[in-house]
């Protein structure tokens, strides 16, 4: 009899630990694939970004010349217009990492010159993990 309870609390143990959530690695998503800096189309970090997906816990991670870009996390209409008054942070190293700390929209801009204008902007949206 004792040993047939032993096994069943083996099993369902096992069962238990089985149905745990897993954890899983972050991903290092280095934006546009290379350096962020000026696009040969405004279009071309979002067309990167929708290519992929984001999980709260990954990173993204800005590759940039020191000094002649930077890069901005900033609301969707600051996004939409380029403009920048009340970011919520700002990177000016290199490279700038980004965790993706909670779900939702993020909003990413340059402010150097007119960059933001010519394309140096991405937004991701980040979805909670499975």
């Amino acid at each position: 009899m004792m040993a047939l309870m032993a096994a069943f609390l083996a099993i369902c143990c096992f069962l238990l630990l089985s149905m745990a959530p897993t954890a899983v690695a972050a991903t290092d998503h280095v934006v546009g694939g290379s350096i962020w800096s000026i696009p040969t189309s405004s279009g071309h970090y979002q067309a990167w970004a929708k290519n992929r997906t984001f999980f709260v816990g990954d990173n993204l991670v800005f590759k940039f010349d020191l000094g002649m870009y930077n890069v901005v996390q900033v609301g969707s209409g600051e996004y939409e217009y380029c403009t920048w008054e009340d970011p919520y942070n700002t990177f000016d190293d290199a490279p700038a990492v980004v965790n993706l700390d909670f779900p939702g929209v993020r909003y990413f801009i340059c402010t150097v010159g007119n960059y933001c204008e010519l394309g140096v902007k991405i937004y991701v949206t980040v979805q909670k993990p499975y």
